[in-house]
């Protein structure tokens, strides 16, 4: 490690330590004192009542957040030190209101903007008084994020202002009655995203192209639109329409025509079983499992892991409830993405895990280790015989079973590196080391296996003095 860390490091380093577990009180107790690390320390769990008055007296209004939501503080306890964090007091249940009409007269047009995105509620006196405020933006938030009386919802429809009518035509509060008069060639897009807006109202928008994409998407519209709609050209509204469980099914069987649109349908929950397996041999569906293979029925699922096709049953043996005896027959297949979805399933033993290795060699190893029972034995093996798989390394540094000789063979990768920096398996002398280098030193500083002698020399030094 250098003599002295250069100084871009000295903040990846502090930020380390403050999310140590291991960081002992008396460093704790030196660290509360930096406003620059409030966020991070804020979301400990080892805080002292000293150490979250410290905390919420730097009016840090992230760590004022945490330490709200880890209950490590009441509302009561927060000084109001700055705007920020009386908005963040807004956001409670059960909040002041006399705070909260504090800030709908601040002065900064900004803050009062922001108050209808923190306010958890809105006394009524508030809401008439944002809805009359003279910045539009003010309107427009309170609109957006607050239901308004249906009275002052039809009379802000009139409003001169662009951006509170996008709002109105946008919220999911506006009444529906509003939302039918705010129909017109200037507000069709937020009119056909917005959930509230009524089916006849969205269908009779179907003219304007503007719509169509997010028309494409809704699930609540008649057969007829979903069908004019699949011959469009544009790729973005097909994509949409063959990911929607609405569609029916001879639209989707029309949206094959691009392998995108296949690898769409493919995640559809409403998609025929017919046609998920015609179009199987075209995915790539990556470690989620197909909803329609989660749904499916105990005889469907077995007539589908029996299925001819290598990756239907993929996505079987991808789904996490899988009977035994079932799994049993996926995980002795020879298919390598069968295997690669077992390696990794909840129901695979350590022994099956062995096996599964020595039959598929290294281009399995990344799934294996990613598995939280892979043991130490079979990491250290796969890491070890990785060869250009880096992915082993990467899966293996982040796994807690790794011993410190299989971690010095993951440093032979650069990402893998910056894992194994945390691991508290690696041996204190390359943890050392990796504080020295920018892509290290954060994770370093967090490893739990960092002596505290180094720790106080970093604290001593902020972060600049070379542990010795």
């Amino acid at each position: 490690m250098p003599a002295v860390l250069p100084g871009r490091l000295v903040n990846a380093v502090l930020e380390g330590l403050a999310s140590n577990p291991a960081l002992p009180r008396h460093l704790l107790d030196r660290l509360v004192t930096r406003p620059a690390l409030a966020a991070e320390l804020a979301d400990r769990a080892d805080l002292t009542a000293e150490h979250v008055r410290a905390l919420l007296a730097h009016g840090d209004s992230s760590a004022v957040h945490r330490l709200l939501e880890n209950g490590m503080a009441a509302p009561a306890d927060v000084p109001i030190v700055n705007e920020s964090v009386a908005l963040v007091l807004t956001g409670r249940a059960g909040a002041d209101p006399a705070l909260v009409r504090a800030l709908a007269f601040h002065p900064d047009p900004s803050v009062r903007a922001s108050l209808p995105e923190w306010a958890c509620s809105l006394p009524a006196d508030v809401i008439a008084l944002l809805a009359r405020d003279p910045e539009p933006q003010v309107v427009a938030e309170l609109v957006l994020f607050h239901a308004l009386p249906p009275a002052l919802a039809e009379s802000l429809s009139r409003h001169p202002s662009p951006d509170v009518l996008r709002a109105l035509a946008s919220s999911p509060h506006t009444p529906a009655s509003v939302l039918a008069s705010l129909r017109s060639g200037t507000l069709v897009r937020e009119l056909a995203a917005n959930p509230a807006t009524p089916p006849e109202v969205a269908a009779d928008l179907l003219p304007h192209h503007a719509s169509r994409y997010f028309l494409a998407g809704r699930p609540d519209l008649p057969a007829e639109i979903y069908e004019q709609l699949a011959s469009e050209l544009e790729p973005g509204i097909l994509s949409q329409l063959a990911a929607n469980p609405a569609a029916p099914v001879p639209v989707l069987r029309q949206l094959t025509g691009t392998r995108a649109l296949r690898l769409v349908l493919l995640r559809n929950p409403a998609i025929p079983l017919d046609l998920l397996e015609e179009l199987a041999p075209a995915a790539r569906i990556g470690p989620e499992p197909v909803p329609r293979i989660v749904s499916a029925s105990p005889s469907e699922l077995r007539a589908l892991a029996a299925s001819p096709v290598m990756q239907v049953r993929m996505m079987v043996a991808a789904r996490a409830d899988l009977p035994p005896d079932l799994f049993a027959c996926l995980v002795r297949a020879d298919d390598p993405g069968v295997a690669a979805a077992v390696a990794v399933h909840p129901l695979v033993t350590v022994p099956q895990l062995w096996e599964l290795a020595s039959r598929h060699g290294p281009r399995l190893y990344p799934r294996i280790a990613r598995n939280p029972l892979c043991p130490a034995e079979l990491l250290h093996h796969m890491a070890s015989g990785a060869g250009s798989v880096r992915d082993t390394w990467r899966a293996a540094a982040r796994h807690p079973h790794a011993s410190a000789e299989t971690l010095l063979l993951c440093l032979e990768d650069a990402q893998a590196r910056h894992f194994a920096a945390a691991h508290p398996h690696l041996p204190v002398a390359v943890i050392v080391e990796l504080l020295g280098s920018e892509f290290t030193a954060g994770a370093a500083a967090a490893n739990p296996s960092l002596p505290v002698r180094v720790m106080e020399e970093l604290v001593d030094g902020e972060g600049a003095g070379s542990p010795t």
